[in-house]
């Protein structure tokens, strides 16, 4: 299967540090998320070529497809009802505008996509692979820009300024918390481990190890069908068709300039 025709994104780089520090794990845990949402969306444009004629396969395509744009509505809401809010307790008032009008840049077309999904699982458009992935491809370009842009909100040299590490100790609690009540785990566990990183980001998500067998087990059981559309394998292995893809550990030396 060739995806000559296709255009398949870029992963953003991944700030280089240490994860376990406090500080430092803000833009790496951010950059890893933005690299799953790219993931998940590659995967549904390279695996759109497959699911022609076969409509038990592109129902659950249409079903994995709903699920990576309510995660990546799930992921702006994070943002913008907890890590926003924080941020302009420190920063001050209308310190997130520009992220605010990031993700504003990208909101109707991907309510278009929404819709195209929608009624494409209602049955009330034909299935039309090209038509599909223009839909994509209209939101995918000025998205891609937001996530790169967005990894400078949460820079070390960003946080160190205003948080104590006993503020950030305690923002993930409150995100952990957040993120527990709004979760599905059945659904959003396996998207991240079938597209998530074992190179740059093999500790995430964060999970004790009788939950990690529990997620490559039982839960991802219940939507294999899914998963199959993912950019890696349950061990978050990226497959043969994405690696050219994969992100580059951001250079540091300009990083520390930057910082300068």
């Amino acid at each position: 299967m060739s995806s000559s025709s296709l255009t398949l994104f870029q992963c953003i780089p991944v700030p280089v540090g240490d994860h376990t520090d406090v500080f430092e794990l803000q833009s790496i845990r951010m950059a890893l998320l933005h690299n799953i949402i790219i993931r998940s969306l590659n995967g549904l444009i390279y695996y759109s070529q497959t699911v022609q004629g076969n409509e038990e396969k592109l129902d659950s395509f249409l079903g994995y497809g709903k699920h990576v744009v309510d995660f990546m509505h799930y992921h702006d809401e994070a943002e913008e009802d907890v890590w926003f809010p924080l941020l302009e307790t420190k920063l001050g008032a209308g310190s997130m505008a520009d992220n605010i009008v990031g993700h504003d840049s990208f909101k109707a077309p991907v309510a278009e996509f929404e819709q195209l999904i929608a009624s494409l699982r209602a049955k009330e458009t034909t299935w039309d692979p090209e038509v599909f992935r223009q839909a994509a491809y209209a939101f995918i370009p000025v998205l891609r820009e937001h996530l790169v842009d967005e990894i400078d909100t949460f820079r070390p040299y960003q946080l160190k300024g205003h948080f104590t590490k006993e503020e950030l100790d305690e923002f993930e609690r409150d995100m952990t918390a957040w993120l527990m009540a709004k979760s599905s785990p059945e659904n959003r566990l396996p998207l991240l481990i079938a597209n998530g990183d074992a190179v740059n980001g093999p500790w995430f998500p964060p999970m004790p190890p009788q939950l990690v067998t529990m997620v490559k087990g039982d839960l991802w059981k219940v939507h294999a069908d899914w998963w199959e559309f993912g950019s890696c394998d349950r061990d978050m292995k990226v497959k043969p068709e994405f690696a050219a893809y994969e992100p580059v550990l951001e250079d540091r030396s300009k990083m520390e300039a930057k910082q300068a």
